[in-house]
């Protein structure tokens, strides 16, 4: 405690000191990699690779360092976005690097709190979502970088993490005239049967930069790979509690708070409305999107 209050360089020096010659969690996981893992099918390889990038905070960190409550908030931050199995494996893959590290006594026994580790899916349904407040949309827009700039274009478009994707950019219209005014949407899919080549309006706030963002998003190559290395340890970063779906909560907000039509909402949402016929895909109706849209402001 007494080192930790001198704080800067010299606590951090000494640490390192002290872990030097340790091995980190990826470390272990290597050697794992070319040894018991080894042994694996590709499949069930496969699926501990996921669920071990998952586990990202924990990779640089020494075999020492790593607490319970690290391991844990890793658990809790996939628990809304993946199934029991892949919790599991990312418990397993713990319990074995600890495993590890007790035989060649990088750590003591009472060390490994793996055991402890909480990996149910009882907890999901209390679970809820929440919103980015104003304030922290602010914060997003003041950021000014290519991560902040991600997470408005989510904010403000409401899709899903695959949808993103899913856009071609000959799908991106910017700017196009339309009932004597110019309006800008771009046209993805989503896994449901109203998201299937779904306009989504483009805010005025998000339209400088929207394409640019497409562009970025799309080196992740997947949605995991976004979450893992990009979403969370900016979110991280800025000292932010949120996961990937609040911000498609937090469009579904700011639309109820600055009254956009509902029918318009679940439109670009991809929600199924049952009075929809096949001829709204129209000039008027694209118009009445973009309207809409940015009727939601964040100052």
């Amino acid at each position: 405690m007494f080192l930790q209050q001198l704080g800067g360089s010299l606590y951090q020096s000494i640490t390192n000191f002290n872990n030097s010659g340790l091995p980190t969690f990826e470390d272990i996981y290597t050697i794992l990699l070319n040894n018991d893992l080894s042994k694996l099918t590709p499949s069930r390889l496969g699926a501990y690779n996921g669920a071990f990038k998952r586990l990202y905070s924990l990779h640089e960190k020494h075999i020492n360092t790593i607490t319970l409550f690290d391991m844990q908030e890793c658990v809790d931050k996939s628990r809304l976005e993946v199934g029991s199995k892949v919790l599991f494996d990312m418990k397993t893959i713990c319990v074995k690097i600890f495993e590890y590290a007790i035989i060649h006594q990088y750590i003591k026994r009472d060390q490994d709190f793996t055991s402890y580790l909480n990996v149910s899916k009882k907890e999901i349904k209390e679970a809820k979502h929440k919103p980015f407040t104003l304030e922290e949309i602010n914060l997003l827009a003041s950021e000014n970088s290519i991560e902040s700039k991600m997470c408005l274009v989510y904010i403000f478009t409401g899709c899903r993490a695959l949808e993103l994707f899913k856009v071609d950019e000959k799908n991106i219209f910017i700017d196009i005239k339309d009932n004597d005014k110019l309006i800008s949407y771009f046209i993805t899919g989503s896994k449901t049967e109203a998201g299937k080549d779904q306009i989504i309006p483009i805010h005025n706030f998000i339209k400088p930069y929207l394409v640019k963002v497409i562009k970025n998003i799309k080196r992740f190559e997947t949605p995991a790979s976004f979450r893992s290395k990009c979403f969370y340890p900016y979110v991280d970063k800025l000292g932010l509690a949120h996961t990937p779906y609040d911000t498609r909560y937090t469009f579904a907000t700011l639309a109820k708070l600055y009254s956009v039509d509902d029918f318009c909402r679940k439109r670009i949402m991809g929600h199924k409305a049952q009075y929809l016929t096949d001829d709204v895909y129209t000039h008027t109706f694209k118009f009445k999107l973009f309207e809409e849209i940015n009727k939601t402001k964040i100052q």
